[in-house]
């Protein structure tokens, strides 16, 4: 396996057309399970070819432990690629298909056969290995693609474009978890693409948020989601996403509809405040928000809990709290001083009010 470091990445598919990836820098250590997170048209792909060699970028650098390998070719840079749909001969059966890559590389019968065996067992897939494609469900598809990517000894990269994509619904966890032990067993240095923010929390050490061709923040799940650098990640992350509700800043006092929510060092001015569902809680005190809708969300120590949807300043929040208590449409948000977050101009301007 190996260590990452893109440095300065631009790409443009010609050369008067719009950037799909500016500036990108990343650094992943030797064993990390890393993912790129973004939307549709993020560049998320496009990142993935680069550090494949199937596209070589416009400007930066790209280094393999150290070595740099920008120029390098697909075979010269020891990259394995799991796709979003999997891709098998068919005419081989699973053992085969594993093996593929090593018979190409003049392995003897036995070698491959040891090898095969033991990324079989690794994967729980012994029992597949006479089967061929046309009689394996899309989950054993997918785990026999992942066993080719991995049966190579040397690979330094293993890159994963949307895994899940083809699986199954009630596979998608299995898979997940397959994936996860897998690394865990083997210190991969993966990177997996994804648009889903659950399998890229569930899945990752450190996460990658590409937001329109440009990363807008690198960190654990937990930093992404308690702090969000810019108010895309904070939108993006979350089901549902933070509220983001217009305020101010003024003599280091926030102020939401004229009220004081807590204090901060922020240099005075318009700002928006960040909040997740369950900082806050609508009842009797603080700011007066109109009440839209409630949804029942499961029971808590025998009290309902639920997502409640109301209105400050024209702005539609959601509040997740017991539902007990609420009467009528009219009511007040008490948000925690000490969880609210301030973006200006996009980008987090505090860690956290005071």
């Amino acid at each position: 396996m190996a260590s990452i470091r893109i440095s300065g990445l631009h790409h443009r598919y010609e050369p008067d057309a719009a950037p799909v990836l500016e500036g990108v820098d990343l650094e992943l250590g030797d064993g990390e399970a890393h993912a790129i997170l973004g939307g549709s048209g993020a560049g998320k792909t496009t990142l993935l070819h680069l550090l494949a060699g199937l596209l070589h970028p416009s400007a930066g650098t790209i280094e393999f432990d150290g070595r740099e390998v920008t120029g390098a070719s697909p075979a010269e840079r020891h990259v394995a690629q799991v796709f979003q749909f999997p891709v098998l001969y068919p005419a081989l059966d699973v053992a085969g298909n594993l093996g593929f890559p090593l018979v190409n590389r003049g392995w003897s019968a036995a070698a491959v056969r040891r090898r095969v065996g033991e990324v079989a067992e690794l994967l729980s897939i012994a029992a597949l290995l006479t089967r061929k494609p046309k009689r394996l469900s899309l989950f054993e598809k997918q785990l026999t693609a992942i066993g080719r990517a991995l049966v190579r000894p040397d690979v330094a990269l293993v890159l994963l474009d949307e895994p899940l994509t083809a699986v199954e619904p009630a596979a998608k966890w299995r898979l997940r978890q397959a994936l996860k032990a897998v690394q865990d067993e083997l210190g991969l240095t993966m990177i997996y693409v994804t648009h889903d923010q659950t399998e890229a929390l569930t899945f990752a050490e450190r996460i990658t948020l590409l937001h329109h061709g440009k990363v807008l923040q690198t960190g654990s799940p937990e930093a992404l989601y308690q702090q969000p650098a810019h108010e895309a990640v904070a939108r993006f992350i979350g089901s549902p996403g933070m509220n983001l509700v217009d305020g101010e800043v003024s003599a280091g006092s926030i102020r939401c509809n004229g009220q004081a929510l807590g204090t901060t060092a922020a240099a005075d001015g318009r700002c928006l405040l960040g909040f997740r569902p369950e900082w806050a809680a609508v009842g009797d005190r603080g700011v007066p928000v109109t009440v839209r809708s409630t949804r029942a969300l499961g029971t808590l120590s025998g009290v309902a809990t639920g997502l409640v949807t109301a209105e400050l300043g024209g702005t539609a929040i959601h509040v997740q709290q017991r539902l007990g208590g609420l009467a009528g449409d009219q009511a007040r948000l008490h948000i925690d001083p000490s969880r609210i977050l301030l973006y200006r101009d996009g980008w987090l301007v505090n860690d956290a009010a005071g």
